[in-house]
């Protein structure tokens, strides 16, 4: 999952808060120039401490919501002023944004729900605020996480895994492969043409999504040897 840059995330904050460019600027007390410099990555623009704390202030009426907020921008600014072997420990699995699919997935499940309800689930799960930006695509979750919101919303956890982009545990032992052995993926790698049309008629959509994902990766590794 790719990360998002600190311009990026100031600018999904505001789009989440209902905000265009020059509401958020006048509430700032800056020019709707200068937000827009920071909002553009190839403005190479890089805001204050301050003015970041101030844009979830801004931003996000909930406490805990504007810690989180708080909080990523900090991160992703952070990331930007230090040397590479630094950001990448300012870099963890849980910071980064879930695939569209699982924010598509949680924000369903959430439907519904009044605020006061999300904010007591978040809280019992310890996310600390970062339950509803997990659905509007601001922040992460790990494994573990995903698999007590699942449990939480009384949902199938190996749906939420899928969908979060991890591997049920139940799948381990079978993609992994110990030495001499072929493992699932090499197996599906490698299946015929004509074995594939008829697996097609018997597999669920998502399968032959896989397999055919798998056996375009290989085509494309074959072709930068």
């Amino acid at each position: 999952m790719a990360e998002a840059t600190l311009w990026n995330l100031i600018r999904e904050v505001r789009t989440r808060a209902g905000l265009n460019p020059r509401e958020l600027a006048r509430q700032l007390k800056m020019s709707p120039a200068h937000l827009y410099q920071i909002e553009d990555e190839k403005s190479g623009a890089l805001p204050s401490d301050e003015t970041l704390r101030a844009i979830a202030r801004v931003c996000c009426e909930d406490l805990q919501e504007r810690a989180a907020v708080t909080q990523s921008l900090l991160l992703a600014r952070a990331r930007l002023i230090v040397s590479a072997e630094v950001a990448a420990y300012l870099s963890p699995r849980g910071e980064e944004k879930m695939p569209e699919e699982f924010q598509r997935r949680v924000q369903a499940d959430l439907k519904g729900r009044s605020e006061t309800e999300i904010r007591f689930l978040d809280a019992q799960l310890g996310f600390n605020g970062r339950l509803g930006l997990v659905a509007a695509g601001l922040a992460g979750l790990t494994k573990n996480e995903v698999r007590a919101l699942a449990v939480a919303l009384d949902q199938p956890v190996e749906d939420y895994l899928v969908a979060a982009g991890y591997f049920p545990d139940w799948m381990l032992p079978l993609v992994r492969k110990e030495e001499g052995e072929v493992g699932l993926f090499d197996a599906l790698r490698n299946i015929s043409g004509k074995a594939l049309g008829e697996l097609a008629s018997v597999l669920p959509p998502a399968w032959m999504k896989l397999i055919q994902g798998l056996q375009a990766a290989k085509v494309e590794v074959g072709e930068k040897k």
